[in-house]
């Protein structure tokens, strides 16, 4: 084994597009293993999140005449898993209003809570209300659970705290709205593009560098030998 890993180091060491894919992996390996942890540890599939709507903003809908707003748009949260049965009025949970749309995920908060023995699919439901939709105030949202709640089984967690990055989660967005078609969740043609010509350039930079790099290094024995014969 060790014989393998020192050949393997060996070849790293000759091979620059070799050793720099390397470290790109161990980049990867190394984010997923840290995410799996935090998914983990906060016991939830979504642990950190985008707002990407301003449906918790009350500042961003004139009518409301409010200058408050809960979660703005590029607000990067922080999510915890949760047992329905422990969450409360006025929690801000985040759920999948839709079984046919996994993805789709809304962030609103609970204004009504109907226990489990007194739901007709026998889990608690839960109706909710985003802080800026005046459409629904004095009533609630229109989802797809029992007269419109949402089962508990489609809660992904709770909302914990927003992490104080500013321009991150909105840099976050702008890069999927460029790199995904939000429609259709499909990477778009452009984003395809931009990663198709990150990896040829890496090549070409690989090829381009060793005409730079600096002569063998016989070439100083060469010029002492030169010198020697000159002085004799």
């Amino acid at each position: 084994m060790n014989s393998y890993i020192r050949q393997f180091r060996s070849y790293l060491k000759k091979n620059e597009t070799a050793r720099g894919l390397f470290l790109v992996g161990v980049v990867i390996l190394g984010a997923i293993a840290v995410w799996g942890g935090i998914r983990l540890a906060l016991s939830t599939e979504y642990p950190i999140l985008v707002v990407s709507s301003s449906s918790m903003c009350q500042s961003d809908h004139p009518e409301l005449h409010s200058t408050a707003c809960t979660l703005a748009v590029g607000a990067l949260i922080v999510i915890r898993g949760e047992d329905p049965a422990t969450i409360s009025n006025g929690t801000i949970i985040i759920f999948r209003p839709f079984l046919s749309t996994p993805d789709y995920l809304v962030v609103h908060r609970v204004a009504k809570i109907v226990p489990a023995n007194s739901s007709p699919d026998g889990q608690y439901d839960f109706f909710t209300r985003g802080d800026a939709n005046p459409y629904a105030v004095g009533g609630y949202d229109s989802w797809s659970g029992p007269s419109g709640s949402v089962p508990g089984s489609q809660i992904v967690g709770v909302y914990q705290f927003t992490i104080p990055i500013p321009y991150l989660g909105a840099a976050i967005l702008d890069i999927r709205g460029f790199m995904y078609d939000d429609a259709t969740g499909r990477p778009k043609t452009q984003g395809i593009l931009v990663i198709v010509a990150l990896i040829v350039a890496l090549f070409a930079f690989e090829v381009a560098e060793p005409g730079k790099k600096t002569p063998p290094s016989n070439v100083p024995d060469q010029t002492r030998t030169t010198v020697a014969l000159t002085m004799a």
